[in-house]
């Protein structure tokens, strides 16, 4: 469930809407004069090793050298981040 709080309850109430955010639940912090959401409180996300695992399997041989013959070997993958980079024009 989502709160939208102004800046001021905020100031007034903080340990309850922190006790919201513990509990699951996000909080928006609204500046009621502008009408905007300035910020927002919410769970910190905790790392799953199983959602992680299943994840890798998923994605286990989807980048292949029969489907991406540039990345056949370490060199031409050496050459094709190079020539990706210089096409970017970013610099490393």
């Amino acid at each position: 469930m989502t709160f939208t709080v102004s800046i001021s309850q905020v100031r007034q109430n903080i340990a309850e809407y922190l006790r919201k955010v513990e509990a699951g639940h996000t909080v928006d912090i609204k500046d009621e004069k502008r009408g905007i959401i300035v910020a927002q409180l919410m769970p910190k996300k905790q790392f799953d090793p199983d959602a992680f695992g299943k994840a890798l399997d998923r994605s286990a041989g989807v980048f292949t050298a029969k489907n991406h013959p540039e990345w056949r070997t370490k060199q031409d993958v050496v050459r094709w981040v190079k020539e990706s980079r210089a096409q970017a024009d970013r610099i490393f």
